[in-house]
């Protein structure tokens, strides 16, 4: 009993506690992780987590450190009113400042009974008897009944995708198809009461499982996830740069300055030591006619002296006029001596560059040159085309290229029957022997080539660029492309699709009525781009193979490699006109781009608006569009 008695305090006592504040729960609310904290603090806690993200998508459990989506849609409401939007938690409302938590049914009938169970469906603490009772009446006999020493399973927020949040929790009945979204029966009336193709929800369901949008769907979003998270490894290898970079120029001005006190204080000894010799020099010539001219003075007080005693009338005549005569002659011969005073001045002046040091404003010049990029909004008729690098590969005839995850290149040297992975600068990091590989694509951890003359398809290991697999396609394979489980390769007439890999049984090809189409592309739409390099045309069609555009142009020939960007746009080389011809998604042109030569494929690198272009004489050059 006394084990009871403790086990049931402690309940109370951590069920009324808010493990922020550390004080009774006020206004509870549950989050997905199944904890729950006051509103207010749940709310200064949001603010103070996620104030930084543009825009906020959700924040840390304050307790567990889970990630805690936003409520509704993205930027539906506020980081102010998400609080607001978790849904209470009635169980610990119910017994919050309470030491025993008695059964609600028995208290309706004047009694007090200790309560075993919580019913999530009416929100009640149920007693030992009650409980029985709620699990056999029909009524409620499907209500979740759950211990109160599971409190924790009590607060866990129900799976809600089948409940409409619009419309007060009803339940989602049918599905729009014009919309592509399921609808409530109120949804029905209000919102698409102008819609028509409405199903079953079960047969939307069923629709899913027996097609390949599931698959397509994930595959987007792996592609996705690997794109962010390549964004995320660049901006934290930007952070640990910057880090760098602030330590290396504090070590270089702390250098800098450190040098120019040691010049100072090397300075400053010279001209203190040149100024003592100067000093000292000055004061010995001074004191040297000083004592010049004060023995002048002796020698003449002195005679002076001696002979003024003689003048006197005391003594004789004779001796009078010998003093007289020797004394005007002492008095002759001392002024004949040169009598300069010499007048010296040490003079100072600091040079005008040294004064200007204490004036410097400062010693650098600082700033952050931050550049947003945005493959997908770039302004491709205004913006500026750099080349960010370009190298030779001597020999080398390239006919198929892609950026790795890694950034670096992984190309296709036809003549030279290899593949090589190279940097942006053209160091050969590894090379794969194969023979006469054609075109290249990655798509995860998986790099495909296409082999022409092999009539197959080598699927290699990214990390350690091993074969993984060889798929055999019964068909020349040139160009290849890939679009979430949706793989096209180009077959010289005509073009091939496969689904879920290479399955032969999901192969059908699309006529496209061109020769010589070396290379393919696919949007985001999944309609196939191709080109013949004969007939110097660009196509693009559907996957039923109707012909949704047909481009030809007076400045493109012999168009041989293709690519497209995450909003459809479509760029081709034009491997004898020397230049690249940018097309909008519906076929219109954009721009055309010069400055290469014998441009043979094309492809971009994953959330930048950096491409590559390789060429029949294995030069290659990486490109960036910026914003002008």
């Amino acid at each position: 009993m006394a084990t009871s008695h403790v086990q049931e305090q402690n309940l109370t006592d951590e069920v009324s506690l808010c493990s922020i504040c550390l004080e009774r729960y006020k206004s509870p609310v549950s989050l997905h992780c199944s904890h729950s904290f006051c509103r207010t603090c749940l709310s200064t806690h949001i603010k103070s987590s996620c104030g930084d993200c543009d825009p906020p998508l959700g924040f840390p459990c304050p307790l567990c450190r889970v990630f805690i989506p936003a409520p509704g849609k993205i930027d539906q409401y506020s980081v102010d009113e998400w609080a607001t939007k978790f849904p209470e938690n009635k169980f610990l409302t119910s017994v919050a400042g309470v030491h025993v938590i008695l059964c609600k049914p028995c208290q309706e009938d004047g009694e007090e009974m200790k309560a075993k169970s919580w019913c999530k469906d009416c929100s009640e603490a149920l007693c030992e008897d009650c409980t029985k009772y709620h699990k056999k009446c029909r009524p409620s006999r499907q209500h979740i009944v759950i211990s109160i020493n599971e409190w924790s399973y009590i607060s866990q927020i129900p799976d809600n995708l089948e409940i409409c949040e619009t419309h007060g929790g009803r339940k989602f009945e049918l599905f729009c198809k014009k919309h592509f979204l399921p609808c409530c029966s109120v949804c029905v009336t209000t919102d698409h009461n102008s819609c028509s193709n409405f199903c079953q929800l079960k047969e939307v369901g069923k629709d899913f499982m027996e097609s390949d949008k599931v698959k397509v769907l994930q595959s987007g979003m792996e592609s996705f996830r690997l794109n962010l998270e390549d964004v995320i490894k660049k901006e934290k290898a930007n952070i640990n740069h910057i880090d760098d970079k602030s330590d290396a120029f504090t070590k270089e001005l702390s250098d800098f300055t450190t040098n120019i006190i040691q010049v100072m204080k090397k300075l400053e000894e010279d001209h203190l030591n040149e100024l003592s010799k100067l000093t000292k020099e000055s004061k010995s010539k001074l004191q040297k006619s000083v004592n010049s001219f004060e023995q002048r003075l002796l020698y003449l007080k002195y005679w002076r002296e001696l002979l003024s005693k003689n003048l006197s009338h005391e003594t004789s005549e004779t001796k009078r006029a010998l003093s007289y005569i020797k004394l005007k002659k002492i008095h002759e011969n001392l002024q004949k001596l040169n009598y300069t005073k010499l007048d010296i001045c040490i003079k100072t002046k600091l040079i005008d560059d040294v004064k200007k040091i204490t004036k410097l404003p400062c010693l650098a010049k600082m700033f952050a040159d931050e550049n947003l990029v945005n493959r997908e909004n770039i302004d491709y008729i205004h913006a500026k085309v750099n080349i960010i690098s370009k190298f030779t590969l001597q020999g080398a005839y390239i006919t198929g290229g892609t950026f790795m995850n890694s950034g670096y290149l992984f190309l296709a040297d036809n003549s030279g029957k290899r593949c090589i992975l190279c940097d942006t600068n053209g160091v050969i990091l590894q090379e794969v022997r194969l023979q006469a590989p054609w075109d290249v694509f990655t798509e995860g951890h998986e790099i495909l080539v296409t082999n022409p003359d092999k009539e197959s398809i080598l699927k290699f290991d990214s990390s350690s660029l091993q074969i993984m697999d060889t798929v055999s396609v019964d068909c020349k394979c040139y160009g290849i492309a890939m679009s979430g489980n949706t793989t096209v390769i180009g077959t010289n007439i005509s073009v091939d699709i496969f689904v879920d890999g290479f399955d032969a049984t999901k192969r059908r090809t699309i006529s496209t009525g061109l020769r010589s189409t070396y290379d393919v592309a696919i949007d985001d739409e999944n309609n196939v781009i191709v080109s013949s390099c004969n007939q110097h045309i660009v196509k693009k069609l559907d996957f039923q193979g109707n012909v949704l555009f047909t481009y030809n142009h007076k400045e493109l020939k012999n168009p041989y490699g293709l690519t497209t960007d995450g909003k459809g746009n479509i760029f081709v080389n034009g491997f004898t006109s020397n230049n690249i011809h940018i097309l909008s998604r519906d076929g219109k042109l954009l721009r055309i781009v010069s400055g290469v030569t014998n441009p043979t494929c094309i492809k971009f690198q994953n959330a930048t608006n950096r491409f590559i272009v390789g060429s029949k004489t294995g030069d290659i050059k990486v490109f960036e569009f910026n914003e002008s």
